[in-house]
């Protein structure tokens, strides 16, 4: 639910109109965001937020042994049926979008161009939040986990693909750096997959801080443009209460529209990573 935050901030790129990007990358709860921002259906997407989301979240389910996370619900429900995103309005958009996945076999990120019908199982396998759900899902018979295990802020992948001026989309504070994960929890959430607990537990953190590292000293040519929040954010990962949903998508907002106003760098357009 912290991805609400995110989902502010490219309501005020739609609203400024700044969608127009050659390039989005996206990964676990930020790519249900960008994926109905990339097709040009915001208004459809910012619905899911205000009325739906907060029912994806099912927390007696832990006591019943099950997810707690409704991935059925969100993506075969909820972006199929209830809000339907149109994979014809993604063929036609002039933006190249990629899903984030890590494949469960290496652990390795996998950058998953979205062009068909293959976008919801997609979605399904990054958004497979680890403990969460069940922690991975096919795409074209093969297992995926989030994206965000193995390139949980694909700037360097923008960057290799030429990409120069990047918009970056973050919903963590500007001094959080990512702590490693105990290798218990990762056995605990992988149990089926080593090299997936293995870059959970070892590899993440490392690969976020480098991340923000870079964008700190980008090589020379490359500029971004990184909104982040600068308050307390209302929800926590498993916030339900809609007014709690509704408050970070306007707190993402209004912060954006705060940072674009404060930075001496023009509105970029190259791509933006979630």
């Amino acid at each position: 639910m912290r991805g609400a935050w995110a989902a502010g901030v490219l309501a005020y790129l739609q609203e400024r109109g700044r969608r127009q990007y050659d390039l989005v990358y996206a990964a676990s709860s930020g790519a249900c965001s960008a994926v109905y921002f990339v097709a040009d259906m915001w208004e459809p997407g910012l619905a899911i937020w205000r009325e739906l989301a907060c029912n994806v979240v099912r927390k007696s389910n832990f006591l019943r042994r099950k997810p707690i996370i409704d991935l059925a619900y969100l993506v075969d429900h909820i972006i199929r049926k209830r809000v339907p995103l149109s994979v014809e309005a993604l063929q036609k958009a002039p933006t190249r979008f990629y899903i984030v996945l890590t494949d469960c076999h290496t652990g390795e990120p996998v950058y998953f161009h979205v062009c068909d019908d293959r976008v919801f199982a997609a979605l399904r396998a990054t958004s497979s939040m680890a403990l969460a759900t069940r922690g991975y899902d096919y795409v074209d018979g093969q297992p995926y986990a989030d994206g965000g295990v193995a390139d949980p802020i694909p700037v360097r992948r923008a960057i290799q693909d030429g990409a120069t001026d990047i918009t970056v989309v973050l919903t963590h504070n500007p001094a959080f750096r990512l702590k490693p994960v105990s290798r218990w929890m990762g056995k605990l959430a992988y149990p089926e997959w080593p090299m997936v607990a293995r870059v959970w537990t070892a590899r993440q953190n490392v690969n976020y801080n480098a991340a923000l590292d870079l964008m700190k000293q980008p090589p020379a040519g490359v500029r971004f443009q990184v909104f982040r929040p600068l308050r307390p954010l209302p929800v926590g990962s498993f916030t339900v209460e809609p007014k709690k949903i509704a408050a970070a998508l306007a707190l993402g907002h209004d912060e954006a529209l705060e940072q674009m106003a404060t930075s001496e760098a023009e509105p970029l357009g190259g791509s933006v990573s979630s």
